[in-house]
């Protein structure tokens, strides 16, 4: 979140708070086209990305719908009432403010809110074509003279400050949001003649890849698989009921998740009366759960006889029967 954080307050008083930035944005500003485009649909984009989320995330689609919605309410917000643009190039034509986008944002919350909505595994399907529709809506704006380059680059990072908010991801993305806009910046500074919107679309399209590499998080999936038995394991109370039965919670990798399990089992599971298992709770989507089953729970749990019941319906495969539930 700081990270992006950064980027955006760099790129705003960079090129909008500055001579230089204001004289080469505007210097690189087509005459504004007043045609509708297809980048215009954002209404359409956002509902779309609301219903996508509620159907994939169900229980747990308030994150990224509060991401859609407080992204593209925040950045109205910014723009019309709290950002201001100051007149500091006197051969500048259009003069009032329009940082951030509110094209650019609908787009770039829209494919971020359902990338959070998505399991980590598809996080990264999910970001690479919805960073190239970003772009291509950033680039579109950039070039229709909507917006300016600085618009695009802040909206982008305004989501993805947002999202890294609500997933409470403080510390994500460090140096590569800073790196596009301080990047970004510096080609827009230096190269007033190039083209605005090709750069408007690859920044936006960066920022909006970052985020779904950071989510996915691909090095920590790799840990995972490499080291399958190092979970925690807490006990909390022993052996409850007086008969032979230990409670614990244990953390189980799922994928790039870490899921809390509360596991009773027999310690030693001499006898089938000391096999009686209390059951234990997961909370899994439908896809995580025949993982978590079909990963090997027994050998996870490193109790080879623990019978279970998983949200009340025994698996087989973990010799579930009536002592269960």
């Amino acid at each position: 979140m700081a990270g992006s954080l950064l980027g955006f307050l760099f790129t705003y008083f960079a090129l909008v708070w500055t001579s230089f930035g204001q004289k080469a944005e505007n210097a690189a500003l087509p005459e504004l086209s007043l045609q509708r485009s297809w980048a215009s649909n954002v209404d359409m984009a956002i509902l779309v990305a609301a219903v996508l989320v509620i159907l994939i995330a169900r229980r747990k689609a308030f994150p990224p719908l509060l991401v859609l919605g407080g992204s593209v309410l925040l950045a109205q917000v910014l723009k019309l009432y709290v950002l201001v643009r100051p007149e500091l190039d006197e051969e500048a034509v259009l003069v009032h403010n329009s940082f951030p986008s509110g094209h650019t944002t609908a787009a770039v919350a829209s494919v971020i809110a359902v990338t959070m909505a998505v399991p980590r595994r598809f996080a990264l399907w999910v970001a690479v074509p919805g960073a190239l529709g970003a772009g291509a809506v950033a680039a579109e704006t950039v070039s229709l003279g909507w917006h300016r380059f600085s618009d695009t680059l802040g909206a982008a990072l305004l989501v993805s400050t947002i999202a890294f908010l609500v997933l409470r991801r403080w510390t994500a993305g460090l140096v590569v949001p800073p790196a596009l806009a301080a990047g970004g910046v510096w080609l827009m500074v230096t190269y007033p003649q190039a083209t605005p919107s090709t750069l408007a679309g690859v920044v936006t399209a960066g920022v909006v890849l970052h985020f779904g590499w950071a989510v996915s998080d691909p090095r920590k999936r790799t840990q995972d698989h490499s080291q399958p038995g190092h979970d925690s394991l807490v006990v909390v109370g022993g052996d409850q009921f007086g008969d032979g039965v230990q409670s614990s919670i244990r953390s189980v990798p799922v994928g790039a998740e870490h899921h809390l399990v509360t596991v009773h089992g027999a310690e030693g599971h001499q006898t089938q009366h000391t096999r009686r298992v209390h059951g234990f709770a997961a909370v899994l989507g439908d896809g995580d759960r025949h993982r978590l089953v079909g990963g090997g729970l027994r050998q996870q749990c490193g109790r080879p006889g623990v019978q279970s019941d998983l949200a009340g319906h025994g698996d087989p495969s973990l010799g579930h029967d009536g002592s269960s539930r």
